[in-house]
């Protein structure tokens, strides 16, 4: 029996997409909303055929949470939220 991994093999575990239904629950919208936001280029996403006409869209969650706490994507007047995620992280 042999010991060594396959190339295949992913070392860590990889993030799952998801539909937008989940980044709709995840962002706590609508799907339609994350739809119109992903088209607009408000938010992340990948689509599964970039050649199609019509777009069925995944999302990583990671990407969203990301986007959600940047400045850089933020109206103007809108605050960053304080002790949130990256708080934690750096605090590590």
């Amino acid at each position: 029996m042999s010991t060594q991994t396959s190339p295949f093999t992913p070392l860590e575990p990889v993030e799952p997409f998801v539909d937008p239904d989940a980044a709709a629950d995840y962002l706590r919208t609508t799907r339609r909303h994350v739809l119109a936001m992903v088209r607009e280029g408000l938010i992340p996403g990948h689509p599964l055929d970039p050649n199609a006409k019509k777009k069925d869209w995944r999302f990583l969650l990671s990407e969203l949470h990301a986007c959600m706490v940047s400045c850089e994507s933020r109206p103007p007047g809108a605050r960053k939220p304080q002790g949130g995620f990256d708080a934690q992280v750096s605090s590590r």
